[in-house]
């Protein structure tokens, strides 16, 4: 398939239709190296008017997706898998493999399995096509591009292929997709309740990648501030905070108990170079969760990384915004107002969303 950059169409080489069970099957080679060029190429299934069809594809980051399409440009049901199995050197050749029936599918890569499909959703077409991603010159080649009729004699070389289950694919999701958010909004201060304020944000499991941007609400010469992070634990009252103040000419902190009657403990920084201290100037946190190990950044400025391996604590199980409002240190939210936020997002952690140095 040579490549035809600038129509602004995909390469594609039209195959027959298909209305029965099938193997499909292709062996394409890597037309760049994965450290120069991006590629990506696969099959086009049940593929009917523009835009109208079921995506499977491998690409240069060592990733296998699907997704389908019924008549708009957007993907549905996007899922992003890695896989091990993918060779990604110039000239290599990956072999690609989707067993269709009925409306399952399952796919696998040089002859091992990486998951199934949900074919359910009706295409209006039934076609089988290749196709390669053109965005750069040359040429994507491939070879025995083959359909064979589902038989047991097919079967017999794909023994994860069950006819009667919907195969599952793996939780991993696309990694750029966040698993909640972006989300905006504000938090209203109410100093006589006597409690934080807090915004829900979602259950997490693992590792998490978490940003947010807060708008300072006051001037300098009003009140401090405070905002951040809440990270939640299954054990009642067991919880850690990461939260910027206006306090000591911009500080980050660490705060954490371990039960309900537990004391505070924490630490408590001075004079952080990179805090924007002004009214209406806003400051974009980030925190990285790997294992216990909490990485903070501050304006894209790293801080520290937090230990959340301390005080007895389970692993955060739900994260949310969090704004102590009373009145305490130089604090005066007894001015009443509110602190607005922007872009609050949660990612499942996977090291392509951010690059962190490595003396980490």
């Amino acid at each position: 398939m040579a490549h035809q950059p600038d129509d602004g169409f995909l390469e594609v080489l039209e195959g027959p239709e298909v209305r029965v069970d099938v193997l499909v099957e292709a062996t394409f080679v890597n037309p760049y190296s994965s450290t120069v060029n991006y590629w990506e190429h696969g099959f086009l299934l049940k593929d009917g008017p523009r835009n109208r069809h079921y995506w499977v594809s491998i690409d240069r980051d060592g990733e296998w997706e699907y997704f389908h399409r019924v008549g708009e440009s957007e993907a549905l049901g996007r899922h992003t898998e890695e896989s091990n199995d993918i060779n990604r050197e110039p000239g290599d050749s990956n072999q690609l493999q989707v067993v269709i029936t009925g409306d399952r599918g399952w796919v696998y890569i040089n002859g091992e399995f990486q998951g199934g499909m949900d074919l359910s959703v009706d295409t209006g077409g039934h076609g089988v096509s290749t196709f390669t991603d053109d965005e750069y010159v040359g040429e994507t080649r491939f070879e025995d591009f083959t359909i064979w009729r589902w038989s047991p004699t097919v079967a017999s070389k794909f023994s994860d292929v069950d006819p009667n289950a919907t195969p599952t694919p793996t939780p991993t999701p696309d990694p750029k997709t966040p698993i909640f958010g972006p989300v905006s909004g504000r938090i209203q201060h109410e100093e006589e309740d006597g409690r934080f304020e807090i915004f829900d944000g979602p259950d997490i499991d693992g590792n998490v990648m978490v940003e947010v941007i807060f708008e300072v609400p006051f001037e300098p010469n009003e009140s401090h501030w405070n905002f951040g992070l809440w990270f939640d634990s299954e054990k009642r009252g067991a919880f850690h905070i990461v939260d910027i103040s206006g306090i000591f000419g911009g500080a980050y902190n660490h705060w954490r108990k371990s039960g309900p009657e537990a004391e505070w403990q924490g630490r408590r920084s001075e004079d952080v170079i990179g805090i924007k201290l002004q009214k209406g100037e806003k400051n974009h946190i980030r925190v990285i969760l790997i294992d216990q190990s909490a990485w903070l950044y501050v304006n894209d400025r790293r801080m520290g990384i937090l230990n959340f391996a301390l005080g007895d604590i389970p692993a955060p199980d739900w994260v949310g915004l969090v704004v102590n409002d009373r009145d305490f240190q130089g604090s005066r939210y007894s001015l009443g107002g509110h602190t607005k936020f922007t872009d609050f997002t949660v990612w499942r952690w996977h090291p392509s969303l951010f690059e962190l140095p490595d003396d980490g």
